[in-house]
């Protein structure tokens, strides 16, 4: 970003801002291995971001992550797994929506109607990992 980078901020504490760290963590594993094997990886944690509060955005949220490794699954897969996940926590409602994410294609934006707001809100997004 062609900024002046200085030690003294690079140590500086910072907040978790995703989780991601731990799917990569385990992806790589996964890749280390000498004989592959079909895995399922879930990390929830809590996370912090800068955000202008409103009723769908807050500074301090839990994330839920998940990394689905086998050899022949779909976009249809991941929309079923998803399905399932948020029917289970009562949200039934679902639309999903093609999005763009750096590291997956295709990826997809996951919105449940929500009936205070009268409105679709976004409650998840998703994605393949490119091979």
């Amino acid at each position: 970003y062609k900024y002046e980078w200085r030690l003294e901020e690079a140590r500086r504490n910072l907040l978790r801002t995703h989780t991601t760290s731990a799917s990569a963590r385990m992806l790589y594993q996964l890749a280390r291995q000498e004989k592959f094997s079909p895995v399922k990886y879930f990390s929830i944690d809590r996370v912090f971001r800068n955000e202008s509060l409103d009723a769908t955005h807050l500074a301090e949220f839990h994330q839920v992550e998940g990394v689905v490794a086998d050899r022949g699954l779909t976009l249809g897969h991941l929309m079923g797994i998803l399905r399932q996940f948020f029917t289970k926590l009562g949200i039934t409602q679902l639309r999903f929506k093609p999005a763009y994410n750096p590291y997956t294609e295709p990826s997809m934006e996951v919105f449940s109607y929500h009936k205070g707001l009268k409105k679709w809100v976004e409650v998840g997004n998703s994605g393949v990992f490119r091979p």
